[in-house]
Formats: structure tokens, sequence, C-alpha cells
């Protein structure tokens, strides 16, 4: 069996959270903003009310890395997720801020499979591989040759999307056979974490959480 571990990725919610654990999901990529990060110590008291693996994404909207990483540390999260959307000052002060606490930073591709390349060679940052916007960037390409790119990483998003589709941003079993088909390939890799079903908010009912994690244990059928 594989060593990663399915998570989903919400806001800090309790209802939320309660409809990805009663589904039997054990991971959590909490999702950060500008006003979530405005209540820290109510962020920390929901997740220590539940058991996932925690991944933290860092908020897009403001650069407040001290909370960020504050939060992350709390919650046991090994990995914080940014984008490429810093100066080069607000980077060094990301960077310094995150150091001792434990919790790696992983930049995240969005448009090209090389952008978090500069980040890993100045900081030793590690690398959040999104697949969908690889696929994107690499459209019709014969997926085989991400391998190289999904033993480079640290943590993992995927989603329902496939080269050409229009199912951006749904979970997992929107296209059960191509996600089956990228899960084996993560397999393959050897990868060990957490592989992100990053979907839409539109798509986080109870149901889809179930019929989420009903795919992942039984994707083998898929094959």
């Amino acid at each position: 069996m594989p060593d990663f571990t399915l998570a989903a990725k919400c806001r800090p919610n309790a209802l939320l959270f309660d409809r990805v654990a009663q589904a039997g999901i054990n991971g959590m990529e909490l999702y950060l903003s500008s006003s979530i990060i405005e209540r820290p110590k109510e962020i920390v008291r929901l997740c220590s009310r539940f058991s996932f693996k925690y991944a933290v994404h860092a908020p897009n909207d403001c650069h407040a890395p001290k909370t960020v990483r504050d939060i992350a540390a709390a919650i046991g999260a090994p990995v914080c997720v940014y984008h490429d959307i810093f100066w080069e000052d607000e980077w060094r002060e990301t960077i310094a801020a995150f150091e001792g606490s434990g919790v790696k930073i992983c930049v995240e591709n969005i448009m090209g499979i090389h952008e978090p390349a500069k980040f890993e060679r100045r900081y030793q940052t590690g690398r959040c591989l999104d697949l969908e916007h690889l696929q994107m960037e690499c459209g019709g390409v014969y997926e085989d040759e991400f391998i190289p790119w999904i033993r480079q990483a640290s943590h993992i998003h995927l989603t329902g999307y496939s080269a050409g589709s229009s199912l951006w941003h749904t979970h997992l079993h929107f296209d059960p056979h191509h996600s089956a088909y990228l899960l084996s390939l993560i397999e393959k890799a050897g990868y060990s974490g957490l592989v992100v079903s990053e979907a839409r908010v539109a798509t986080q009912s109870e149901q889809d959480f179930r019929d989420l994690a009903d795919f992942f244990n039984n994707r083998e059928q898929f094959l």
C-alpha cells in the first residue's frame, strides 16, 4: 500500500471538518486568508479537535509569515504551501520567520514546473507539485514523464482535471480513471506525504467527501 495520505482542502470550519472526518479522510490542507488569520487561536482550537494530518496553505491576499508559521507549528503541520507572489524582501522575511520552526515552506508551481526551483536553490525550500497546473502547462503529454517531478515533491495537489477537460478544481472522483492513473504514478514514484484533492467550495458537501473517500479506497478498479 502507498505511504501517501488523501487530504481535503478547506477553510477552518467545524462543519466542513466534521464532513471530512466522517467520510474517513485522514488529511487536511488548511486554507487561510487575511480575514481568517485574524483569529489564530480559534483556528488552533478547531484543529485540535480533529486528528487530521495537517498542512497549511498560506494566504494569497496578505503577507503575515509569523502568524502563518505559528498556526502551522501549533497544529503540527510539517508543510506550508506558498505561491510565488511576494517581493524579495518579503521572501527573506518569510524564510527567516520559519527558520527553526520545523515547518517546511513548499512553493507551488502555478505558471511553470520550474517556478519553485529558484526558491529551492536559494532557500532550500520544498516543492508543492500541483498536477493540475502541470497538466495545463503540458497538455496532452505522456503523464509517465511526470514521475521525476513527483519524486521531487514534498507535497502534492491533485484534482479531477485532465488535459482539455472542464473539470478544473474538482475532486478526484470526478474523473476516476484518470485520477486513478495519476495516483498509480504517485505510488510508483515512491512519494510519501499528503495528496490533496484540491476542489472548489461548491464540491464540499457531505456526499462529495464520501464519494471522494470511496473512490480513493477503491481506485484500483479504475485502472
